[in-house]
């Protein structure tokens, strides 16, 4: 196993990581890509957020993975993927949520991944070896088991447990008043305070008028439009690996009349970094847009509300509805220790094999019951998935070195 892991690093990698990364990065919003940098030098978990298309280069030849069944992957599972959200049925969920790599790719795909990130993130509580590889085998094993299982469950307040049930519980206090907050104001007409709020930034005036003409005609063809007619755009700062792609906040008036603004999320959809190492032809979609959307359709028990697909000035961009209810589990500053980190590991095994179980059978995909076969079957692959993501994580941990090196030494720019 190890030997093949060194093989795939050495056959696919021979620029530096600060120059593959670059390259990945060519055409992103410059003034962003400091503070990506930035943001992927806290550690190796945040870098490995920061860099899904540098582990497919280095381990998309792993044999082990390469040859388990096709599924719908999410393509970026990792532990601070999962959240919170309002599905289109007014109810919340704690679930996957982010879809920007998705594709039709080898099931394990998505397995060793998120495996990788449990034992960066256990690195973080101080974890010694042995209590990291046990997070890890309780993880797949519950995966393998509700694959095994053959049925896809959803996971909501009156059915979720622990630290997952804390969050649901607080975030439906939220309100829309908590969420525009120091993000808008009403004073002289509702507008966006792109100079105040962390997470927004000010748009050049063409640029603004562009994105606020095109998303409003866009709106008005719509027969029946998602939202009233639109207030203000400002750049939106979220995230790690899609930092510095076009992304925008938009206000817009509610349907009913009396009610807040609405706020949504317009993000740029880009080529899914796993798409071009995956062992079998993807389906031909009208946009990357489309594929994120039908992706997230299908691997999500409810989708979240307004989640669309549309075109500005030819550019594929998806959009759904900011939420006051939307969180995480985040373990960059995770309160409730490694107890609850280790609680919520298996819930998350269990959402990863739901999700591919829902899309089973769909465009390529292998069936229901080659999965539960596959899930049945653990005891055959466990062991060398393991083996693979602890050999994987030292690799990770070793590119986050240079990466950190190439940083400090000007190849990258960073912001303080």
């Amino acid at each position: 196993m190890t030997e093949s892991i060194t093989e795939s690093v050495t056959e696919s990698i021979i620029e530096s990581v600060a120059e593959f990364i670059q390259r990945h990065d060519a055409g992103r919003v410059p003034e962003l890509l400091a503070l990506r940098y930035h943001r992927m030098q806290v550690d190796a978990l945040a870098f490995f957020r920061g860099s899904a298309p540098l582990y497919y280069a280095r381990f998309r030849a792993e044999p082990l993975l390469g040859a388990s069944p096709a599924a719908w992957l999410c393509g970026d599972a990792h532990v601070e993927n999962f959240g919170s959200f309002r599905g289109d049925n007014r109810l919340v969920y704690f679930d996957l949520n982010d879809f920007d790599e998705a594709v039709l790719g080898p099931v394990l795909w998505d397995v060793g991944r998120l495996v990788v990130s449990v034992l960066l993130a256990a690195a973080r509580f101080g974890l010694p070896p042995a209590a990291r590889q046990a997070l890890a085998q309780e993880l797949v094993a519950a995966y393998a088991a509700a694959l095994a299982a053959g049925k896809a469950y959803q996971l909501e307040r009156a059915t979720a447990r622990g630290v997952v049930q804390h969050l649901l519980t607080a975030v439906a206090q939220r309100r829309q008043r908590a969420l525009l907050a120091g993000r808008a104001s009403r004073r002289g007409g509702w507008h966006l305070l792109p100079r105040e709020a962390p997470t927004l930034r000010p748009l050049p005036p063409a640029e603004h008028r562009a994105v606020l003409h095109a998303l409003e005609a866009w709106r008005q063809a719509q027969g029946h439009p998602p939202c009233g007619p639109l207030l203000d755009v400002a750049g939106r700062i979220a995230g790690v690996g899609s930092l510095g792609v076009p992304r925008y906040a938009v206000l817009a008036e509610a349907l009913r009349p009396g009610k807040l603004p609405r706020l949504l999320d317009l993000k740029a959809a880009a080529p899914a970094a796993p798409a071009i190492y995956c062992p079998g032809p993807q389906p031909a979609w009208p946009s990357e847009a489309a594929r994120v959307v039908a992706a997230q359709v299908r691997l999500q028990a409810v989708p979240p509300a307004l989640l669309q697909a549309l075109a500005l000035a030819g550019q594929p961009f998806v959009l759904r509805a900011l939420q006051p209810v939307a969180d995480k589990l985040d373990f960059s500053n995770f309160t409730h220790g490694a107890a609850g980190f280790r609680a919520a590991l298996p819930t998350f095994g269990r959402l990863l094999a739901w999700a591919h179980l829902r899309a089973a059978g769909r465009q390529g995909a292998a069936g229901p019951d080659e999965l539960m076969a596959f899930g049945e079957a653990a005891a055959d692959w466990l062991p060398g998935l393991l083996h693979f993501a602890t050999a994987a994580k030292a690799v990770v941990r070793e590119d986050f070195h240079s990466f950190r090196r190439a940083c400090r030494a000007g190849q990258l720019p960073t912001a303080p």
